[in-house]
């Protein structure tokens, strides 16, 4: 939930607790159910079906699986939606890369990891690292047998500030859910929101870098 998508100010989990407090935890608890449901459904992959795509890349946030206040304790509710679009794109023949967008900590200051402090704690404090890892273990272990899922996203748009952690947790990682899935592909974000890759001198196998372009004349010069 990006600030500029919403088109109100403040980060998904401020959203959240805005619509806790006026809402109460039961109606809260529906509405976000019901958000989420309508938000992708049948009628949207059959559309992006009929347009010839057959790759969709789907974000999500940690907190759907994981309570920062009940560590390392797993939500099986968070799978609910996740499960119902990877398969509702599967029926369509559309394949899905699973991107976590926001990690604990924050991979980056901006909101598109949910980071209320602008500071990316993430590359600081290993726990959080430990964390990501614990949770990549677990979407690796449920999702490894499935055919429609092309792979797993680890890291949206990070934003190492000394760059070399980067390619580091990249390693790490890459072994972690090596060690439960050794075949669905990783797809790595370069850094400073996925436009750079310094250090990045050991390639994984079975991994695509990925470069997110924002350069503004792009879109209507490659369509032209």
């Amino acid at each position: 939930m990006e600030n500029f998508i919403t088109g109100y100010p403040g980060q998904e989990s401020e959203h959240r607790a805005a619509m806790l407090k006026a809402l109460g935890q039961e109606r809260y608890d529906l509405f976000f159910d019901k958000f989420l449901e309508f938000f992708f459904m049948d009628a949207d992959a059959e559309f992006f079906a009929s347009k010839g795509l057959n790759l969709l890349r789907l974000p999500f946030n940690y907190r759907h699986f994981e309570d920062d206040m009940n560590p390392r304790i797993l939500k099986e509710q968070g799978f609910k939606h996740l499960d119902r679009v990877i398969d509702i794109c599967a029926k369509h023949k559309i394949y899905t890369i699973l991107d976590m967008h926001t990690v604990p900590g924050g991979q980056n200051p901006d909101w598109h990891s949910d980071n209320v402090t602008n500071y990316a704690a993430f590359w600081d404090f290993k726990d959080h690292q430990d964390r990501t890892v614990w949770l990549w273990e677990h979407i690796a272990t449920r999702y490894k047998e499935n055919p429609w899922v092309a792979g797993y996203n680890p890291l949206n748009e990070p934003c190492d500030p000394q760059h070399w952690r980067l390619p580091k947790f990249y390693e790490r990682i890459e072994a972690a859910i090596r060690k439960v899935d050794p075949n669905h592909i990783l797809w790595l974000d370069g850094n400073t929101m996925g436009m750079e890759f310094k250090f990045f001198d050991k390639p994984l196998p079975n991994c695509v870098y990925s470069l997110h372009d924002y350069a503004v004349s792009f879109p209507s010069t490659f369509w032209k």
